[in-house]
């Protein structure tokens, strides 16, 4: 899914509520915003209004994060600067993938080995 098209506002929403379903669900944390609030250590009503709005600061988001074992997902969210960029890594995928032609026969000259004396 690519977010380009989104507002902050709207990509904001969709990670609380991503973030909600996870809390709930089972195969998540199954947890409830008091016991979510208590092991982050944020308070209940700033996870309400997050889970209703998006708006929440850094800080809290990590803690979140991290309470609910999600933390190792921020490790892929902004690349190291040294890395490739996906464009890069598409042209090298496309030329490992590419035919190597041999070359044509005749074309390749042999050059005389001339010794000055």
């Amino acid at each position: 899914m690519s977010f380009n098209n989104l507002t902050n506002t709207e990509i904001a929403e969709r990670l609380a509520h991503a973030m909600r379903e996870w809390r709930i669900s089972p195969e998540g944390a199954a947890l409830s915003q008091v016991d979510l609030a208590r092991k982050s250590g944020i308070g209940l009503t700033p996870l309400k209004r997050f889970e209703k709005t998006g708006a929440i600061t850094l800080r809290n988001l990590v803690a979140l994060l991290r309470a609910l074992n999600l933390l190792d997902g921020l490790e892929t969210l902004v690349p190291a600067p040294d890395a490739p960029g996906p464009l890069a890594l598409l042209a090298a995928e496309q030329k490992r993938t590419q035919r190597k032609r041999a070359p044509r026969a005749g074309t390749a000259q042999a050059r005389p080995n001339i010794e000055h004396g």
